[in-house]
């Protein structure tokens, strides 16, 4: 058995959920199981804290796959379940070897708690700099959306993967009329739909909320171009190069998606 980490997507802050439960399956999905202490000792009867968006499996292993679902144990509210997941080696998107390998910082400088730290930290600002994650992927759920009216629209979200469900409001009466997954094309590339003429619906309602959709954003695992740029911060965060700086913004863009705001 090895360590693996699992990383998720945290939920929108409008949503009350408390929780986050962790299940594991070592059969492919035939049987699942909730995570407890022997997985992960931070894990409690109501699972992991809203606020932490990664638990660790002491007991895992390649072949194992999880899939998260968040708690409100206020409500009594649970989410859907997510897509199943694979563990990762590491947390964030570099490893402690990572770092120590390109900048040959050794323990007595920088110990791994302070290596690991830089790490989530340089993780966290590259999802706010580029407006993507690499930190797995989730599952919205009924997302309401605003119609424009045209047969073709883009979900305002990133690195949208798949839609498995979708419903419009046509005639303004707050009655979804779901359409057939074979009338509607989604292109992954750009995370679009277009109505097929033959659909329920064949133009998205131009309005508020007149969309109800369900799908999948983010990516699981990190990029190799995603790895080097963390690296880099990190070495930066430790010592400041005009060079390194320089390779930083380069591959910040190649990535970026939509615009930012330093706050």
């Amino acid at each position: 058995m090895v360590k693996k980490y699992i990383t998720w997507v945290a939920p929108d802050s409008q949503e009350a959920y408390t929780h986050t439960e962790v299940w594991k399956s070592t059969d492919q999905g035939v049987t699942w199981t909730e995570f407890d202490v022997v997985n992960d000792p931070n894990y409690g009867k109501d699972g992991i804290v809203i606020a932490t968006s990664y638990a660790v499996d002491k007991v895992g292993d390649s072949g194992h796959w999880y899939k998260i679902r968040f708690y409100d144990n206020v409500g009594l509210v649970w989410s859907d379940y997510s897509d199943y997941m694979r563990g990762s080696d590491f947390r964030g998107y570099c490893t402690i070897a990572d770092v120590r390998n390109y900048t040959n910082v050794q323990s007595g400088e920088y110990s791994d708690a302070a290596v690991q730290m830089l790490i989530d930290t340089c993780t966290s600002s590259i999802d706010s700099i580029t407006n993507r994650t690499w930190q797995g992927s989730a599952v919205k759920t009924d997302a309401y959306l605003d119609g424009n009216g045209l047969e073709y629209m883009v979900i305002p979200d990133t690195d949208v993967s798949s839609v498995s469900s979708l419903a419009l409001d046509d005639d303004d009466d707050g009655v979804f009329t779901t359409i057939t997954p074979s009338l509607y094309y989604f292109y992954d590339d750009r995370g679009g739909i277009l109505l097929d003429s033959l659909a329920e619906v064949t133009i998205f309602p131009k309005g508020r909320r007149k969309v109800k959709i369900t799908y999948t954003h983010g990516n699981a695992d990190p990029t190799d171009t995603v790895r080097h740029l963390c690296i880099l911060m990190v070495a930066n965060m430790m010592k400041m190069d005009a060079t390194r700086t320089n390779m930083i913004e380069d591959l910040k863009g190649t990535l970026r998606v939509g615009n930012y705001t330093t706050i």
